[in-house]
């Protein structure tokens, strides 16, 4: 005669199996670089640089990255061996864009653009578009959009995190003028968590 096993057992070996699946599926993680050079554009608005610093050290504090002004570079979209911050203006709109590719068109306030070996972001360009009313949050205007709340969520992407669809996340792909906003939340950690050791 055959035993069967309690209900909450089976189901118990049953969720870790699923569990066992889907981590096998998961991108593998990837250890965290502790040295992370940036180059900002030169002559950038007054406080800009002083601002993108700012956003630097929040991601340090928070997340424990290595992220550091290594000097002054022109930047742009080049796979040229340098993480990079810079300013553009929008190029008209384009039917034909494909994901990931490095236009900067007016519909965007910026982009991130990686470039990945594998699995693996080698180097991240970040494009600023000058085309829209950008503030520092402590010059803010009601028509303005924060450069801090922006470059804090392109960071984001520098390490891979993904476009998060709840309005108050820092991840969500959509600004409004005059709002800031910098919090770093529980969603985004686990995210990173799960892409960092």
């Amino acid at each position: 005669m055959k035993k069967r096993l309690p209900a909450a057992v089976a189901l118990g070996i049953l969720e870790a199996a699923a569990i066992l699946l889907l981590s096998a599926c998961l991108p593998r993680r990837s250890g965290l670089d502790r040295d992370i050079p940036v180059y900002l554009q030169p002559d950038m608005p007054p406080g800009f640089e002083a601002a993108i610093r700012d956003c630097m050290a929040i991601w340090n504090r928070e997340f424990g990255t290595g992220l550091r002004f290594a000097g002054h570079s022109e930047g742009g979209t080049a796979r040229d061996g340098r993480n990079t911050i810079s300013l553009g203006v929008a190029a008209p709109p384009f039917s034909g864009r494909r994901r990931g590719e490095g236009r900067l068109e007016a519909d965007r306030l910026g982009f991130a653009l990686n470039w990945r070996r594998g699995a693996r972001i080698e180097e991240t360009d970040i494009l600023i578009n000058v085309s829209w009313r950008l503030a520092t949050r402590s010059a803010l205007g009601p028509g303005d959009y924060c450069l801090e709340t922006l470059i804090l969520h392109e960071l984001g992407h520098l390490f891979g995190l993904p476009h998060d669809y709840r309005e108050e996340s820092l991840m969500y792909p959509r600004m409004e003028p005059g709002r800031v906003r910098l919090e770093i939340d529980d969603r985004m950690r686990a995210e990173f968590s799960r892409r960092y050791y």
